[in-house]
């Protein structure tokens, strides 16, 4: 198990990097867009077009690392009424349910990326296909989904959580 930890772990680490870094590139190309545009009134055209498609790729890529982390939005209350073995039982209900949501957002997404791609939609001015970014968000959701399905599987085998806590306000 350890050995799978390290190859999750690592994934949605190098994800996170990649969506991040990527995002970086995007907010450079972005500022430089609004340069060109005000001094030389030469605006960067893919920014405007693509610029939304790769943000959707950045934010799916920070999805895995969330959701091995569990920092999603949790209700802890349990732990205080429940005992030990009911707390345990009601977390691997929730991971269970999130699994469930994440493979239905990702077939969701699949079904949405054949659509586009059939439609043959693409950018308003330069012509560029829609439909591999959203094949790529597509995948990187499906990686989420089989993180999720590690991170219940720790769960229902009683290993001790990875929750990254934040202290409430």
């Amino acid at each position: 198990m350890n050995q799978l930890e390290k190859f999750v772990t690592g994934t949605a680490n190098g994800l996170a990097v990649a969506g991040l870094t990527i995002l970086l590139a995007l907010a450079v190309c972005t500022l430089f867009d609004g340069l060109l545009r005000a001094l030389a009134n030469y605006p960067l055209d893919f920014v405007r077009e693509i610029g939304d498609l790769i943000a959707a790729i950045c934010a799916a890529c920070t999805l895995p690392i969330v959701l091995l982390h569990k920092n999603n939005i949790t209700l802890r209350i349990f732990e205080n009424i429940l005992s030990k073995a009911g707390a345990r039982l009601f977390d691997a209900f929730a991971e269970i349910l999130m699994a469930i949501v994440m493979i239905a957002m990702a077939w969701q997404f699949y079904l949405f990326s054949q659509k586009t791609a059939l439609a043959n939609d693409v950018t308003w001015m330069m012509n560029v296909p829609k439909a591999p970014f959203w094949y790529a968000v597509d995948v990187i959701l499906w990686i989420a989904v089989l993180v999720q399905l590690f991170v219940t599987a720790q769960t229902l085998a009683g290993t001790p959580a990875r929750r990254d806590s934040e202290t409430p306000v």
